[in-house]
């Protein structure tokens, strides 16, 4: 057995106490997760850690990477793990110090930390207790804290089982003041592995990019037979990139370098090389299977264009509408983040174009930018075919608007896709995931089968269909005739009509911070003694909306996102009122809905005499409340027939208004100065 080998094999007598232990040239010092074992032979000292490949790998336990230091002259000190914890536990900070302070690392020229990915989190973190001390890792991670690296998504178990809170010793970014010279080598092409190393950025810190390595790049250094070298240059100082960044030309004699570059070549759309490159190596090992899956992957890639327009038109395009539908292979959905511009979200294609269908507007004058993608930044992959819905808002006025106006293609599309994905909107993942199970029942009346995804990460998307706006704000709201088909044909379906045939929606039920008007409740008792329902739409399911509006054939409502669902639902032709609430309402986007979806042009009357605006708004918004003049609205009323000519309503007072207009909450007041009372 070579002498190396023999030497890593000798198992020292275990000691009692770091006093004990720095006085001898061998021992092991065991705690109860972590145990120490040392050898001296020179005066550089490695200290190592175990990455979650090695824990428990050796009988009898040795330290990482023990061989090959002993084979280059050099001391260890191996920090051996007794669970795959991260070295997240008290006993190795505390084991580390106690050996310090013993003067264990007094003696030495040289300390260098090392471990690769786990174990490149441990050295990296706790090389500031010996301060001074080199570091060299290998696929470092600096932290799981998802706050501090919310890229990382790798190692959920490791997150969710071990604290990724405590403080101390969470954030190896916080080393770098005490350490001495870092080397950090890295693939830059995995993304997490670029992320974590872009934090580390210092003077003493070189980036050592050992590109198409992968994330178990030191796998790799061994089979290019540098590792040995690199251990021995490191430890003697003498540590050279340009003559390492030579020694790795036999790479191509790697067969997981060579998968990894073909990989990685495929991802970023350059086709034409990767065929070059495969075609050379199946000529060098012909039949080989690795290889073959790479060219069935390849080919897959080319089967699916870049971005491919597709028309689907019932007669003649109606402006703003075309019909028109991406089809993009490989690309990327990409949420807000925080480091981008605000809002910015949406698609880039596999060129790296941004695919302008995917933008979407948040109101009428304000559109998402595009988003820019970094190289460092994280990538999850997701293979099969799927449709891109835009933001999901929680807000159902907004989620009609803004969050349906893609689903038409889910009449059109010639493929079954296998999810449909939605975007947070700000960002808010929680939000949005709520919102999807909210609204899970309007998703169950359009019949949609597949899964609804948020996608809150950047995620490569195999084939994606990025459908135009068919709803929306401004001239959209009068519908696509693709999405006005796609309502009527799909919502409600299997909903009978239900109810009464005069129907009066009413806000008076809702939070105030929603807006309505002072004295709702007079309007609903006088509707009521017309033979009016007084339909509250939030405290019904959305089948029993549907039934509702089905029935109805004269409707009253105040301005508000319930009258942009029931022109889903009302049958042609109904006579519809809408009593503005707030001045500066939007009521031309209603008649425009209603005209195309309904066959009809809503009455509409407007007698707002003051708003009490939010004391925190800029404008009438919302959540005013409007104050109507209650005698011009019933005399509209019985003029366009809504109610009898010879109907007496029984009105609020003055005294009525001003009581209802105090009890308004905290946070509302009349608001005369901005010029919110109309004569």
């Amino acid at each position: 057995m070579p002498a190396d080998k023999t030497d890593a094999l000798k198992q020292p007598s275990v000691v009692a106490t770091a006093q004990i232990a720095a006085a001898k040239d061998s021992f092991v010092l065991s705690t109860d997760l972590v145990d120490a074992q040392f050898h001296r032979r020179s005066p550089v000292l490695f200290v190592t850690f175990d990455n979650l490949g090695s824990v428990g790998e050796y009988d009898p336990p040795q330290p990482w990477l023990h061989a090959r230091v002993a084979k280059a002259g050099f001391s260890i000190l191996g920090l051996i793990a007794r669970r795959k914890d991260w070295y997240r536990n008290a006993d190795t900070p505390r084991l580390l110090e106690d050996l310090r302070d013993a003067g264990l690392f007094d003696g030495f020229q040289r300390i260098v930390f090392t471990g690769t990915s786990m174990g490149a989190y441990a050295a990296l973190t706790y090389a500031r207790i010996v301060p001074g001390s080199e570091v060299l890792a290998f696929s470092p991670q600096t932290t799981l804290n998802q706050k501090i690296a919310p890229f990382e998504h790798r190692f959920k178990y490791a997150l969710r089982k071990w604290d990724w809170e405590a403080p101390a010793f969470l954030d190896a970014a916080e080393a770098i003041p005490r350490a001495g010279q870092i080397l950090l080598f890295y693939d830059p092409f995995v993304r997490e592995d670029r992320a974590h190393a872009m934090r580390l950025q210092d003077s003493r810190v070189i980036h050592v990019k050992c590109r198409h390595f992968g994330h178990r790049l030191i796998r790799q250094l061994k089979s290019c037979g540098v590792l040995e070298d690199l251990i021995a240059h490191v430890g003697n100082g003498r540590f050279d990139e340009v003559a390492f960044q030579k020694s790795l030309r036999n790479r191509r004699d790697v067969r997981p370098w060579c998968r990894e570059m073909l990989e990685n070549s495929i991802k970023a759309h350059h086709l034409k090389l990767t065929d070059a490159a495969l075609g050379h190596l199946e000529k060098r090992e012909p039949g080989a299977r690795h290889l073959a899956k790479i060219r069935d992957r390849l080919d897959a890639r080319r089967a699916i264009p870049i971005a491919r327009d597709i028309i689907y038109t019932d007669g003649s395009p109606q402006q703003p509408f075309s019909g028109r539908i991406v089809k993009a292979g490989y690309a990327k959905v990409v949420p807000e983040r925080p480091h981008d511009t605000k809002l910015a979200s949406g698609v880039l294609l596999a060129d790296g174009r941004y695919c302008d269908l995917s933008r979407t507007w948040i109101r009428a004058s304000k559109v998402t930018p595009p988003p820019v993608l970094s190289r460092e930044e994280p990538l999850q992959t997701l293979s099969g075919t799927h449709l891109f819905g835009g933001h999901i808002r929680g807000h159902f006025g907004h989620f009609l608007v803004e969050s349906t106006a893609r689903l038409w293609a889910l009449e059109k599309l010639d493929t079954e896709i296998e999810s449909l994905l939605y975007l947070p909107f700000r960002g808010a993942a929680g939000k949005a995931r709520r919102a999807r199970r909210a609204l899970k029942s309007f998703f169950d009346q359009l019949n949609l089968k597949v899964p609804i995804r948020i996608v809150d990460k950047t995620v490569e998307v195999e084939a994606l269909y990025v459908p135009e706006l068919g709803f929306g704000w401004r001239d959209r709201y009068a519908g696509s005739p693709l999405y006005r088909q796609l309502m009527r044909d799909r919502l409600g379906r299997d909903v009978q009509a239900e109810g009464c045939e005069k129907l009066y929606i009413s806000r008076a039920r809702l939070p105030s911070q929603r807006g309505g008007i002072l004295g709702e409740q007079f309007l609903e008792d006088n509707l009521a003694q017309q033979g009016y329902d007084i339909f509250h739409p939030e405290r019904h399911p959305l089948q029993v909306q549907i039934a509702r509006y089905k029935a109805a054939r004269q409707v009253v409502a105040l301005d508000g996102s319930a009258l942009h669902f029931a022109a889903f639902c009302l049958p042609l032709r109904p006579k519809l009122c809408i009593i503005l609430r707030r001045s500066q309402a939007n009521v031309a986007d209603y008649i425009k809905q209603y005209r195309t979806f309904c066959e009809v042009t809503p009455d509409v009357i407007d007698v707002v005499c003051n708003d009490l605006v939010s004391r925190d708004a800029k404008r009438v918004n919302f959540r005013s409340v409007g104050e109507l003049d209650f005698q011009a609205l019933f005399e509209e009323l019985k003029r366009l027939d809504y109610v009898a000519h010879a109907f007496k309503p029984v009105l609020p007072s003055a005294a009525d208004l001003n009581r209802l207009a105090m009890e308004v909450p905290e946070g509302a007041d009349r608001d005369y100065a901005a010029g919110n009372q109309k004569d």
